[in-house]
């Protein structure tokens, strides 16, 4: 089966889960294009177990002569999804210019697509990537799929109706956002939507033991640095700790950092709050062997950013360390409380404090919840199960088994 997925953006620190699935699909038999429309980010860090979609990654760039050249080509085909693109979202310039934009690079793809045989074009996000299957979809009749996963539905539902309509099929990964995407997109109904979970590879993490008990009480936090993750606010909870001995591990990056730094100092936090920037997957995995508790306050951010299921609360209970998060989106579909983890709402620090503090007054209940959280991953967020669901899926709706041809 050749199957081309198509990302904005390549490597990227927050969305390795994308590149574990590509590598299954490889496992399983598939040949691959992995398309970035955005060039390549040589700021971020690449993962070691990443490092072979370095061969099949590919940027079209978005407006080149060899773009121009294939949009001018294909001028008379583009007029329909140019016409809805102007109608949905000529309200919004900006989108409307970066939809245009997509759409003229994705001309040029979908000359490579056809020119190769692709079977089936897989968007991963709603927002642009979608926009390019479905122009490709348009231009060349090839199948596509979209996975919805948070913002990239919940900001705007301006041209899903037409992008995910027209898709082989839609996947999502909660049933909270099967809900929304039933409820606010024109056309969809929630039956025909696939619910599949972001998944790690589970069965490679070994069940580990209890936390350590011995020298501080480690807080750990991986992701990004943004508004939506509420970072802040734990900095906050911290701040009014009454744990004489405790230190707090972060990392990641991105736009808050700055702000962040400057919050732990006023708050007077000091050495104890270290902030590591991105770090690759063993790094990542020695802090959470670390970890008394992995914390991922998440809080719904400016213009409807919010989370989908935070990949760090999936691997934390895969290492059966104790979990908080908050009542957002598609959380609680795998923090139950009291069952797998610790369910706060978003933005109480009052609620985080108590939860920290609970955690660290009784460790022992603590991992017997994180370790029925492993074994709730191991069901339903299981990397080889679920990259298995879609790529059966991607088989289905294939053009061989469609009946269809590229044109």
């Amino acid at each position: 089966m050749r199957l081309a997925v198509i990302v904005t953006e390549y490597p990227k620190f927050t969305e390795t889960f994308i590149l574990r699935d590509v590598m299954k699909f490889l496992e399983f038999g598939a040949e691959v294009r992995l398309y970035h429309l955005s060039p390549y980010n040589t700021g971020e860090v690449l993962h070691d177990f990443a490092k072979p979609t370095r061969a099949i990654a590919r940027h079209v760039g978005l407006v080149s002569p060899r773009t121009l050249a294939s949009f001018g080509a294909r001028l008379g085909r583009m007029a329909g999804p140019l016409a809805l693109i102007g109608a949905q979202q000529g309200g919004k310039p900006v989108l409307a210019g970066k939809s245009a934009v997509v759409s003229v690079a994705a001309s040029a793809i979908a000359r490579e697509l056809a020119a190769w045989g692709a079977d089936h074009v897989h968007a991963e996000f709603a927002g642009h990537p979608a926009t390019a299957a479905w122009v490709i979809h348009r231009l060349t009749g090839i199948p596509y799929s979209v996975s919805c996963r948070a913002h990239d539905i919940f900001r705007t539902q301006r041209l899903l109706a037409e992008k995910l309509g027209e898709a082989s099929f839609v996947r999502t990964i909660s049933n909270y956002g099967r809900e929304f995407l039933a409820n606010h997109v024109r056309g969809l109904r929630s039956e025909e939507i696939q619910v599949i979970h972001s998944s790690v590879d589970v069965e490679a993490i070994p069940q580990l033991g209890p936390p350590p008990q011995k020298g501080p009480f480690h807080v750990v936090y991986v992701g990004s640095l943004q508004v939506r993750k509420g970072v802040d606010l734990l900095l906050r909870a911290l701040a009014a700790l009454e744990i004489p001995d405790w230190r707090c591990s972060l990392a990641g990056d991105g736009p808050e950092r700055e702000t962040l730094e400057g919050l732990a100092a006023d708050l007077g936090l000091g050495g104890r709050v270290s902030f590591l920037g991105k770090q690759d997957f063993a790094a990542v995995s020695k802090l959470y062997e670390s970890a008394n508790v992995i914390a991922a306050p998440s809080v719904i951010g400016p213009s409807g950013r919010t989370e989908g299921i935070p990949n760090v609360a999936i691997e934390g209970l895969a290492f059966q360390r104790p979990v908080i998060s908050t009542n957002v989106s598609g959380i609680p579909e795998l923090i139950r409380p009291g069952q797998t983890g610790f369910l706060i709402e978003p933005g109480s620090v009052a609620e985080l404090l108590y939860a920290l503090e609970g955690v660290h007054a009784d460790p022992g209940g603590a991992y017997a919840i994180a370790r029925q959280g492993r074994a709730l991953v191991e069901q339903e967020f299981s990397l080889s199960v679920n990259a298995q669901r879609q790529f059966n899926l991607f088989r289905a709706h294939s053009a061989a088994a469609m009946g269809r041809a590229a044109e």
